[in-house]
């Protein structure tokens, strides 16, 4: 009984409240473009590759909200469009393989797996490219491009 009542609180305090424990979710009030705009994508692979940080979220969100102050529906969407958060689109490692091995190089080393066991490629893209946060920039289209619709 005890065990269910120091369980209840853990979800109450921690768990439901938001996206980390101790932290404000910056989704939860932030205007519906923005949050799909600034939306963190995690990679293709769990637990390899870049993601955005919370931190450059928060400013995407802040910036977005900026854009939509005082503007009408039709000005902020023009503001909006063309919005892009995240991490620039690299080409992504190249696998050098003969019939039966392929190697990965990484940021942390290389790696060498059976030819065509995507298991095990997944497990060398963690080895060589763990997962990280990192700072990503938001952009917005230039005011300049919405004068019409602005009314400006």
């Amino acid at each position: 009984m005890r065990s269910l009542a120091c369980l209840s609180i853990l979800a109450a305090t921690c768990i439901l409240p938001a996206a980390g424990c101790g932290e404000d979710d910056p989704y939860a009030d932030a205007d519906p473009r923005c949050a799909s705009i600034c939306a963190i994508e995690e990679p293709a692979i769990e637990g390899a590759g870049d993601v955005c940080d919370l931190a450059s979220a928060r400013l995407c969100l802040d910036n977005c909200a900026t854009r939509l102050v005082d503007v009408s529906t039709v000005c902020g969407t023009c503001l909006l469009e063309q919005a892009d958060f995240g991490l620039d689109q690299e080409v992504g490692d190249t696998d050098f393989c003969t019939e039966t091995t392929c190697e990965m190089s990484g940021r942390e080393g290389t790696c060498s797996y059976p030819t065509g066991d995507d298991a095990a490629r997944e497990a060398c893209e963690r080895q060589v490219n763990p997962r990280r946060e990192v700072a990503c920039q938001a952009e917005f289209r230039p005011v300049s491009e919405c004068a019409a619709p602005c009314g400006q």
